[in-house]
């Protein structure tokens, strides 16, 4: 929910094919986000800029892999490289090649853990365009999900210490360098949790200015969701039950849809109801 753009990475031993792909993926958007395009010529060097570059290692939204490169099966090794070295099960792989009996599709499909497989003819811009869109909202879906799971684990066993609490919470809306221009933050029982004296007056303006607007409704219960014109966001919990009132600001092209939403306000849940029965 905090990213500047999708990561797309192109593996592929033809320079043309690698052009090619990046003009038909020029102004692509999804979710009001731009895709950012990645190349690389061999299983080699793809391997060398995964261990180098921390955002095509941890948050690669989709990949495309040439088949035949230094080797016969070059890009289904690299698969292997991605899903049982890296540990990486949320990046969508796509295996595409201009000599398909080289690598039969169902024998592919059956044997690794790839989103699909293409010969390099049949993937035009509008293919390319369909499938890059579709991708990249599996892997939303599936990074969210497992990010809302541990969330939610971690805020189970924290339950009783609202200093564990903090700890847990810590990456969603702890100190970050990118705070200045990109905010987020927690705010409990009108307390944010992890601001200082200058960040937590700009916090509480925040939330109290979009507490004026319309929002969407979240549930029976008060909750709501509001986005203003300049990409701030909340998510609030309102106060009742064992529900503290708790609400999670932050500032963010990004606009997420309904089913995304939905685990967000889910994790902002967990934390009201955890702050609550843990006391003081």
């Amino acid at each position: 929910m905090f990213f500047d753009y999708w990561p797309v990475l192109f593996v592929d031993d033809e320079p043309d094919v690698l052009l090619i792909s990046k003009l038909a993926m020029k102004n692509f958007e999804v979710y009001g986000l731009p895709v950012k395009i990645y190349t690389a010529s061999s299983k080699a060097e793809t391997i060398a800029l995964m261990r180098d570059n921390a955002e095509v290692a941890c948050n690669l939204a989709v990949a495309f892999l040439d088949v035949v490169m230094e080797t016969d099966h070059a890009g289904l090794e690299l698969c292997d490289y991605i899903r049982k070295e890296m540990g990486n099960t949320t990046t969508q792989i796509f295996v595409r090649t201009g000599q398909a009996g080289l690598a039969p599709e169902r024998e592919v499909i059956d044997k690794y853990d790839i989103a699909g497989y293409f010969s390099k003819i049949e993937m035009t811009q509008s293919k390319l365009y369909s499938v890059v869109k579709s991708s990249v909202r599996q892997y939303l879906a599936f990074g969210m999900a497992q990010a809302t799971i541990e969330l939610t684990q971690a805020l189970l066993s924290a339950y009783g210490s609202r200093e564990e609490i903090m700890h847990a919470v810590r990456a969603v809306a702890g100190p970050n360098e990118r705070q200045e221009n990109a905010p987020r933050w927690l705010i409990v029982d009108g307390e944010p949790l992890f601001a200082d004296e200058v960040d937590a007056p700009r916090a509480l303006t925040t939330l109290k200015r979009l507490k004026e607007q319309r929002g969407v409704p979240l549930g029976p219960y008060g909750d709501r969701y509001v986005k203003d014109a300049d990409g701030y966001q909340s998510i609030d919990v309102a106060p009742y039950g064992s529900h503290a009132e708790t609400s999670f600001v932050f500032k963010s092209r990004f606009a997420p849809p309904a089913s995304i939403l939905a685990m967000m306000h889910g994790f902002v849940v967990s934390l009201a109801v955890a702050w609550r029965g843990s006391g003081e």
